[in-house]
């Protein structure tokens, strides 16, 4: 039987090293669960899915969790990993892919000229308008089931071991060579290194830092720890 991965992931997570690194094991692809991207929400599309179902493949999709997430799941046997990473740290990641590569996104609506403003107030604008989608996906995906969380933090500094335990999840019998071949075939094609940066968030503006914290404390119980919370 095939083997279907989706790699539901929050942006500047690492996620398409990921992908790259899963699709470069033996006999794997990278598949498109959505029929468009830009602002649209990436929800899983059911004809685009039906069309890759003789393959295996990874699907790497900013998706969140929901009745018709778990429905496309059931019906595609689509096998879920969740890449999340410290909630701090994207800000300045966020506000460099908005002065380096694209203001179009489905997490918010992004003002032309943005890549001038000040680092303070590209923050602001961050964490108010795109760091509660972040919160949705998590919370989305909390108690999902038969879900394997990949830490970012983790990925980037062993991804050997955890494209390993990805492996063993996902059921997939492969040899650790081939694992480390398709480690190193990533990481020598990429032009984008993913280099860690633990602390990034530790620039942010205090009122930036509160603002998030304070959307935690709406959901009591939950643990954050994963997100840097």
């Amino acid at each position: 039987m095939h083997k279907h991965v989706l790699l539901a992931c929050m942006p500047k997570s690492g996620s398409t090293f990921l992908c790259n690194a899963i699709a470069a094991l033996p006999h794997f692809n990278v598949g498109v669960g959505v029929p468009d991207w830009g602002r649209r929400e990436q929800e899983l599309d059911d004809a685009t899915l039906s069309r890759i179902e003789d393959q295996n493949y990874v699907l790497q999709l900013h998706v969140r969790y929901s009745n018709a997430t778990r429905t496309q799941i059931e019906k595609h046997r689509l096998l879920p990993l969740v890449l999340v990473r410290n909630i701090f740290d994207v800000v300045p990641s966020f506000i460099d892919h908005h002065r380096k590569e694209s203001l179009l996104h489905p997490m918010a609506f992004v003002p032309e000229g943005i890549q001038n403003w000040s680092f303070e107030e590209s923050a602001r604008f961050v964490s108010t308008m795109i760091i509660p989608w972040y919160f949705n996906f998590y919370m989305s995906w909390y108690e999902a089931p038969n879900t394997l969380m990949i830490r970012y933090e983790k990925w980037v500094a062993e991804p050997e071991q955890q494209l390993t335990r990805i492996c063993q999840h996902i059921g997939l019998d492969v040899e650790q060579v081939e694992i480390d071949r398709a480690v190193s075939s990533v990481i020598d094609a990429s032009p984008r290194k993913n280099a860690v940066n633990p602390g990034r968030g530790s620039s942010l503006p205090s009122g930036c830092v509160e603002q998030i914290r304070s959307m935690a404390q709406f959901y009591r119980g939950t643990d954050f720890s994963p997100i840097g919370l």
